[in-house]
């Protein structure tokens, strides 16, 4: 998303330490369960969506990087250059403490396992792994960072890790072509899309006052699975400032695009009040931009 992108944290690669900064803590030794381990003297507990609770041996030895699922979910599988959404977390192997935890930060990661973002060994381990799944990996230090990956506070550049990798999100499986819902009477003074030949060609701001901060207003109202934090939504939009007579992006002539919310690669707005629109609805978000303002109009296409 050009022009809007906030930079995400490219977990293990450079964005450990943006993450790090905001965790602490340890884990919780006891009797370990073999049974359940993935890794022999680790054991991971929970259900994906929630904080895992893991113990270890320390220090844990990660002779080779091991990886295994340990809670399988139902939906679509990741695919090879195929955007998804997780939750990670991430512990010192030497150490036993925690290193950071997306958790903790309210942040998720999008990725694709052609990207940078993720560690070779963690994005190779991805691939095939099915949404709604928890994937455990131990990997040994040069496997983590010998790439460029910065080692989190407290964790040192020759020392193992252990992930925990939530798949949240994958691409819908179900993508209208176009809207499919009941228009709405938007409120009196509500930017309006400008339509040319079917599709959005911009924003109309006459009559508009300034927000103080960002609003929505559902124009075409959906009944489509509705949007949750973390999803993958495939959306078409226009964004434009009220001191321009173009928009600066307009997906309409093209293809659709796929947006991680919750994951600091959309708009702030979009993370604050996509959440809750259905698949099938047509919105328009506006807020300040300076001295003037900024809005979407956004088609939500499909719903992860």
């Amino acid at each position: 998303m050009r022009g809007c992108e906030r930079g995400v944290a490219g977990v293990l690669v450079g964005a450990l330490v943006l993450l790090a900064s905001a965790c602490s803590g340890s884990v919780r030794q006891g009797d370990l369960q073999d049974s359940e381990s993935v890794i022999t003297g680790l054991t991971v507990a929970g259900q994906p969506g929630t904080a895992p609770t893991v113990r270890m041996r320390t220090p844990l030895k990660v002779d080779d990087t091991t990886s295994g699922v340990t809670v399988t979910g139902t939906g679509a599988p990741i695919q090879v250059d195929q955007l998804f959404v997780l939750e990670l977390t991430l512990y010192d192997a030497r150490t036993g403490k925690l290193a950071l935890s997306t958790y903790d930060t309210g942040v998720a990661v999008a990725a694709k396992s052609s990207d940078d973002r993720l560690f070779p060994a963690l994005s190779d381990a991805l691939v095939g792994v099915r949404q709604g799944s928890r994937l455990v990996l131990a990997a040994t230090a040069a496997d983590a960072f010998a790439t460029g990956g910065v080692p989190p506070k407290g964790v040192r550049r020759d020392d193992p890790v252990v992930v925990v990798a939530d798949v949240v999100a994958v691409p819908p499986a179900t993508v209208l072509k176009v809207i499919d819902g009941t228009a709405v009477t938007p409120a009196a003074g509500t930017p309006a899309p400008v339509v040319s030949a079917g599709l959005v060609a911009g924003i109309d701001f006459t009559g508009v006052r300034r927000p103080a901060k960002p609003v929505a207003q559902v124009l075409v109202q959906g009944s489509g699975p509705a949007i949750a934090a973390h999803d993958l939504v495939t959306v078409h939009f226009v964004a434009q400032r009220s001191r321009q007579h173009d928009p600066f992006e307009d997906t309409f002539f093209k293809e659709p695009e796929q947006v991680a919310i919750g994951a600091g690669t959309a708009p702030a707005a979009w993370d604050q009040l996509l959440v809750g629109v259905h698949r099938g609805s047509r919105l328009v978000l506006y807020g300040p931009d300076g001295n003037g303002m900024i809005a979407w109009v956004v088609d939500v296409l499909g719903v992860s």
